[in-house]
């Protein structure tokens, strides 16, 4: 008998530090709106420790996790374009959705992946040092210039594509679609531009 009431204690007790652990581990996952105009905003720009999620809506909005601390991060708005920076030492998760996207700029370990299908009549993404992005389009046009370690994971189709890279195996462009494509080494772009420079000085 007492062994069968350790037993029920110890399942009892397991079942309560569990439910408690996953209480946490949902709380830890709510989200709630950041007060900042993003009306038209159609540029996102971003850089440190930070995972930008994009959802195209007709309602605009951002929301940050519930232990968003602004000091160590940082959302501004300025024309068409959100600023986000992050400093902290683990990574920031923050639900951005805008009605039109034309260009996203990440750099240092950031990360920005869309959610959904983003119908843009153009899009740009610039990535640099670290930063990566997982991005499924349909689109008219789409520039993309990859430097550094960046990596740029794309999906979806484009009537023309212009791809300027460090390294070509860092566009991961097996799930999409272009009408037409031009890539371009950005080393080979740069000395093209430093010969132009060049013959205009004389």
């Amino acid at each position: 008998m007492k062994t069968l009431t350790k037993t029920l204690f110890a399942t009892l007790l397991t079942a309560i530090v569990l439910t408690g652990t996953a209480l946490t581990s949902s709380a830890a996952h709510n989200y709630k709106n950041f007060d900042t105009p993003i009306s038209g905003i159609n540029k996102i720009w971003v850089s440190g420790n930070v995972k930008i999620v994009l959802t195209q809506s007709d309602v605009e909005a951002v929301s940050v996790d519930d232990q968003f601390n602004s000091e160590n991060t940082s959302i501004q708005s300025k024309g068409q374009t959100l600023y986000i920076n992050s400093s902290e030492s683990h990574q920031v998760t923050i639900n951005i959705s805008v009605k039109d996207l034309q260009r996203i700029e990440a750099a240092g370990g950031s990360s920005v992946v869309t959610t959904g299908n983003f119908d843009v009549k153009y899009l740009q993404i610039f990535l640099n040092q670290c930063a990566t992005a997982k991005v499924k389009t349909t689109t008219g046009s789409l520039y993309t210039v990859i430097t550094d370690d960046a990596v740029l994971k794309m999906s979806g189709t484009a009537d023309e594509h212009i791809l300027v890279a460090d390294n070509m195996n860092n566009a991961k462009l097996r799930n999409f679609v272009s009408q037409r494509t031009e890539s371009t080494l950005s080393g080979a772009l740069a000395m093209k531009a430093e010969r132009l420079s060049a013959e205009l000085v004389k």
